[in-house]
């Protein structure tokens, strides 16, 4: 870290993305109150935004947020306030062309795209109101951010390294480009990149700003090659040359770095985390929970894309096809809702709740209970439960990365078994180490069931081993560094590749 603070010294390092680094809320007595933003990308950066009196660019998501940037000139919020060490400028943006980039265009119509999640046969169904939610909601919002990141750029007497964040801001990097010139744009996409085939789902039109929109950044980083290549093939209709060797593209007299960075997790970190007494305290829940029986665990967020109820559906078959298990294991799951203002999402949280009524009710007896779920947002005790599954499933349908399933494998402490996705991005890191399924087969994930509940504790003990290896070999730190040290490649070559 000490060598990217150096590289910064003469940079003004702006970061941009949809969720910042702070949120603040309206309590019930109207006073404020500043949260932390979650996530690994906020706990890597900090420290170096700190360091260098960095600009972190992010929407005013909080009538909390939209309050206090009216306090300061241009949106600008000093955090701290008394002693700043970075600037968090907020977009404010009318709630309902906010409501149209982000509930109409950014999720579902990209994310869905993203993430295979569309039946073609019948969705999505591109109509007028996705046409005006895309001018009126998304490129509208899209033109605010590249403002406020030119004037950024603009306010400061060091040069401007610009690196955005996600799928948000696609259409960003050509507005900034074409105000700013020559100037170093990078953007870190932290979602799955489908392949060509099914991105043009979207309309020409788009899949085309969307494309030379990331074309005018100097680099495009998605977390494993599978995802790279995919999005090359989708570019090579609107390009000069794509060179699938070097993961170089070439467009409009510029050569584009496209590459790989894995993100992962601060394992140091969540060790200190899982020994503080505050997530002691939360075993206490966790333990009465599992008793004496075998803890099947799974945290996720209402998603879709997290393949929720499969994974039920496997364990349903599991209790079928082995009733000698019945009593004698259990299923843990902890999350909470997301996006809730979306239809297909609050209809999917009524599935979960309704299938894990179903299986509680065909198989539950006195004294036993196959399914426990806790559907709320705490994190202490999700990394208590973290330490004390048997086994832990990620089964998602696609997934950018899925940092659950490091966590969870850093902090456990009891010889857990991870079910893994083919589909998830940590696959391509942790497949030696993990039972691997397809996350559309339930009978196959319920035999991987039965395959973790009859593992032998030494075999247990030595894929786990393997797990915290590979993870704490390339953990968060890794990933961001790998960035810098392309970024200062492409400075030490005049500004190019």
């Amino acid at each position: 870290m000490t060598r990217i603070n150096k590289f910064l010294e003469d940079k003004h390092l702006i970061v941009a993305s949809n969720r910042g680094p702070v949120e603040f809320h309206k309590r019930d007595d109207g006073t404020i109150e500043t949260r932390r933003g979650a996530g690994g990308l906020v706990s890597t950066l900090l420290p170096i935004m700190e360091t260098v009196n960095g600009t972190w660019i992010a929407s005013a998501m909080t009538e909390g947020d939209a309050e206090v940037a009216k306090k300061f000139k241009g949106g600008r919020v000093p955090i701290p306030h008394e002693n700043p060490k970075f600037w968090v400028p907020f977009v404010v943006v009318d709630p309902a062309r906010y409501e149209d980039y982000y509930s109409v265009i950014s999720n579902p119509l990209l994310w869905f795209v993203q993430h295979y999640m569309w039946n073609p046969p019948y969705t999505p169904e591109i109509d007028d109101k996705i046409h005006n939610a895309w001018k009126n909601g998304y490129v509208h919002v899209n033109k605010k951010f590249a403002d406020k990141i030119i004037e950024e750029a603009n306010s400061n007497n060091k040069e401007a390294l610009i690196m955005l964040q996600d799928y948000h801001l696609y259409l960003c990097p050509a507005y900034i480009r074409e105000k700013l010139g020559d100037i170093f744009l990078s953007q870190f996409i932290h979602i799955p990149w489908p392949q060509p085939e099914y991105f043009c789902i979207l309309p020409d039109y788009m899949e085309e700003a969307i494309v030379k929109g990331l074309l005018s950044n100097d680099i495009i980083g998605f977390h494993i090659e599978k995802y790279v290549k995919n999005f090359m093939r989708t570019c090579e209709p609107y390009v000069d040359s794509v060179d699938f060797e070097n993961n170089t593209i070439e467009y409009n007299g510029r050569k584009i770095l496209v590459k790989d960075y894995p993100i992962s997790v601060d394992d140091e970190g969540l060790k200190k985390l899982s020994k503080t007494p505050e997530v002691m305290e939360k075993e206490k829940t966790i333990k009465e929970i599992k008793g004496d029986m075998f803890l099947i665990y799974r945290t996720d967020r209402a998603d879709l894309s997290k393949n929720i109820v499969r994974g039920f559906r496997a364990y349903d078959l599991f209790l079928e096809k082995h009733p000698e298990f019945h009593g004698k294991v259990k299923f843990l799951t902890t999350g909470k809702p997301t996006r809730q203002q979306i239809r297909e999402y609050r209809q999917y949280r009524m599935e979960i709740h309704k299938i894990v009524g179903h299986i509680n009710a065909k198989y539950s007896r006195e004294g036993w209970r196959p399914i426990e779920e806790i559907f709320k947002a705490d994190y202490l005790l999700v990394t208590a439960a973290f330490k004390h599954y048997d086994c832990l499933m990620v089964n998602p349908i696609c997934d950018g990365m899925n940092i659950v399933s490091k966590e969870g494998s850093v902090v456990n402490e009891n010889g857990g078994v991870l079910i893994l996705s083919e589909h998830a991005g940590s696959y391509e890191e942790l497949k030696d180490y993990s039972i691997n399924v397809n996350p559309f087969d339930v009978t196959q994930t319920a035999d991987a069931i039965y395959q973790a509940v009859t593992m032998k504790k030494e075999e247990r003990e030595r894929r786990l081993k393997g797990l915290k290896r590979v993870i704490s070999e390339r953990n968060i730190y890794h990933w961001i560094t790998e960035q810098f040290d392309d970024i200062e490649k492409y400075y030490s070559k005049g500004k190019g590749w």
